[in-house]
């Protein structure tokens, strides 16, 4: 594992709406922003953008960059080349919290994005979204950005 004094992790937890087709999970699955009535029951093939209650990091923001400082390995290969860059990783959130369908959305390679994508499928469970009191699977997108002048 590499210092910390060769990078900085930088954040922005905010979780992006990720309204396309690939938010999709399977064939019965649906996109919704909002529920229809807030009585409407929450479906359980539904993946929200715009859920009542947005999901969190366990432990809050604070904790998401802790998680990210003590498990990031920077790729020797981006070290060499002097390679930083934000890496945006779009993933499913289950009801449980639990990360599904991850992938990269962009990125500036040499292991950078591998090295998100490795960072995400590891992440420990989220508290989920929620939809009248429901916890439902949401689409995120996190911004994961390297630095390795520092």
């Amino acid at each position: 594992m590499q210092s910390v004094r060769f990078f900085s992790v930088a954040i922005l937890v905010s979780m992006l709406a990720a309204g396309r087709g690939h938010a999709q999970s399977g064939p019965t699955a649906s996109v919704q922003s909002i529920p229809q009535s807030l009585s409407a029951p929450v479906s359980p093939d539904s993946v929200y953008i715009n859920p009542e209650v947005r999901p969190q990091f366990t432990g809050g923001d604070k904790a998401f960059s802790a998680y990210l400082s003590k498990n990031i390995r920077y790729p020797q290969q981006a070290l060499m080349r002097h390679v930083s860059g934000r890496v945006y990783v779009s993933f499913i959130l289950s009801a449980t919290g639990k990360v599904q369908d991850a992938h990269v959305m962009s990125g500036p390679g040499n292991g950078l994005n591998d090295e998100a994508l490795r960072l995400v499928w590891l992440m420990p469970n989220w508290e989920p979204a929620r939809v009248n009191g429901q916890p439902v699977r949401v689409a995120c997108t996190v911004p994961i950005s390297f630095n390795s002048e520092r």
